[in-house]
């Protein structure tokens, strides 16, 4: 088995597919109350949900190349996020929070 897609349930797929585009994804395909983003081998989806499914939250980990440039051009955005740092897993990353309240971490690998 492989991780195929995430999805995140949403009311507000338009706000939080403005939200991951500012991030740097490329939207792969849009069908209004679904979008799915190129991530790599897995694909992040966002699903138009109402009520208590609405209110789910996950975590997502990004891999990037160099986190703390990118860390240094979403703060300069105005978000917020956590300060870089490196982790006892093998990786050096910050965290922040999307407007649904799902925490997405980005990691680059440590080197040996």
């Amino acid at each position: 088995m492989r991780l195929g897609f995430l999805v995140l349930h949403t009311p507000d797929v338009a706000g939080m597919k403005a939200f991951y585009e500012g991030l740097g994804l490329k939207v792969h395909a849009d069908y209004g109350m679904w979008v799915e983003f190129e991530t790599g081998p897995a694909t992040l989806a966002l699903h138009e949900a109402k009520g208590d499914e609405a209110t789910r939250h996950a975590g997502v980990f990004l891999e990037v190349e160099d986190v703390d440039a990118l860390y240094r051009r979403l703060k300069e955005k105005g978000l917020a996020v956590s300060e870089p740092k490196d982790q006892d897993f093998g990786y050096r990353t910050f965290t922040l929070k999307d407007p649904q309240g799902n925490q997405i971490e980005f990691g680059e690998p440590l080197q040996p």
